[in-house]
């Protein structure tokens, strides 16, 4: 049950960046410009800002299985779009496809993660998951880039397409019938969650949820386009670049995790936007090849260590209330900087440069983590 829930969270969070080494590509198939780059990339998380809510109250009263399926359909649809498609439209409508697709089936299989999360343990358990959110974060940009380049621009995408079927009859075969909610959860409206988010013990998590997924969305435009340009690096060379990341990335999710159950979220929030704070100095200073795989490593910690971290944060700020709605909301919040990110990423290079994007995205980054640190104290001790 586990193993598909994982799996399905590796994938939706790989479709983020699948397409980010393939964007040079893109630039010239579709004679795009970089700012119409950032929308096509972003065009993934639009539709979530929409949609989470709802199906989140999917995930509590029809149950985890069917939201599951589901999405990992829509998926596949929306995969299979992207490969067919020769113009920016129906690139732009796949993305928002496997958006849709990805929201339902990632709220759906969070919500089992923590539905079966051993006691004192939340930390941990979300931990895992958010390794596998790690290994699809880095590795769909090194599928993308490694298999498009060797065998064509359409291969990643209905490989992906085949991989959400398959999770698909898994889930179909190994999950119960109904597997939702405990009864009786408290239901709340967006605006309660909202407030709940916006409070002044909770408000640091949120901010680190919305920046992190900011800066990814910002670094899968930049790093590519960056290495092309400048490094003159291939599709495949920027995806194994990305992939060689995937290890230290999915270790320090769970490791993060634990750290938060024992010491507290805040300070290992704190640890993990101080890294991405140093990573975008790092990648807009470092030269070479060498330079860009430090930056992209220091990066790929950072992410993995501040969602391991502000995830269960909220996730226990939201207490009894109906997980598979909190985790919507969470995915609002998450999509709301994944959409910002590309945007700001295209248009920050059609006015300047790499190394000045990186820059202001570090900037505001130590300012959020200067409010983390400023609200050390507000939580309980850990335990």
């Amino acid at each position: 049950m586990l193993a598909v829930a994982i799996s399905a969270i590796a994938l939706d969070t790989a479709l983020l960046g699948l397409i980010a080494p393939l964007l040079p590509e893109i630039e010239q198939r579709v004679d795009a410009s970089e700012s119409e780059l950032g929308l096509a990339l972003g065009a993934y998380a639009v539709p979530i800002l929409f949609v989470s809510l709802p199906l989140g109250r999917l995930a509590d009263s029809l149950g985890r299985r069917p939201l599951l399926i589901g999405g990992l359909l829509l998926t596949a649809v929306g995969s299979v779009l992207i490969a067919a498609s020769d113009a920016l439209v129906p690139l732009v409508l796949g993305r928002a496809i496997q958006g849709v697709g990805a929201a339902g089936s990632w709220i759906a299989a969070l919500a089992l993660v923590s539905d079966l999360a051993p006691p004192g343990k939340k930390g941990q358990s979300i931990g895992y998951a958010l390794a596998a959110n790690s290994v699809g974060a880095i590795g769909g940009p090194a599928l993308g880039g490694v298999t498009g380049d060797a065998i064509g621009f359409e291969f990643p995408f209905l490989l992906v397409a085949g991989l959400a079927l398959g999770l698909a009859v898994a889930g179909r075969l190994v999950l119960p019938g109904v597997v939702r909610a405990a009864a009786d959860p408290i239901r709340v409206g967006f605006g309660d969650l909202l407030r709940k988010a916006g409070s002044g013990p909770v408000l640091p998590a949120t901010l680190a949820v919305v920046v992190g997924a900011l800066l990814l969305g910002l670094v899968e435009v930049v790093a590519p386009l960056d290495a092309d340009e400048r490094l003159g690096l291939s599709a495949a060379a920027i995806g194994g670049l990305f992939a060689a990341t995937i290890a230290l990335d999915a270790i320090s999710a769970p490791i993060a995790g634990a750290a938060g159950d024992r010491v507290g979220r805040v300070p290992v929030t704190l640890l993990g936007l101080v890294l991405l704070a140093l990573s975008t100095v790092l990648l807009a200073t470092l030269g070479g090849v060498l330079g860009f795989f430090v930056g992209l490593s220091v990066f790929g910690v950072g992410s993995s260590t501040v969602f391991a971290a502000a995830v269960p944060w909220l996730e226990e700020a939201f207490g009894d209330l109906a997980k598979g709605f909190a985790f919507g909301f969470l995915n609002v919040i998450y999509a709301a900087g994944y959409t910002i990110g590309p945007i700001a990423a295209g248009a920050g290079l059609d006015a300047s440069d790499p190394a000045t994007v990186y820059l202001c995205a570090g900037a505001g980054l130590i300012v959020v983590a200067l409010l983390v640190f400023a609200r050390r104290d507000d939580l309980p001790e850990p335990g």
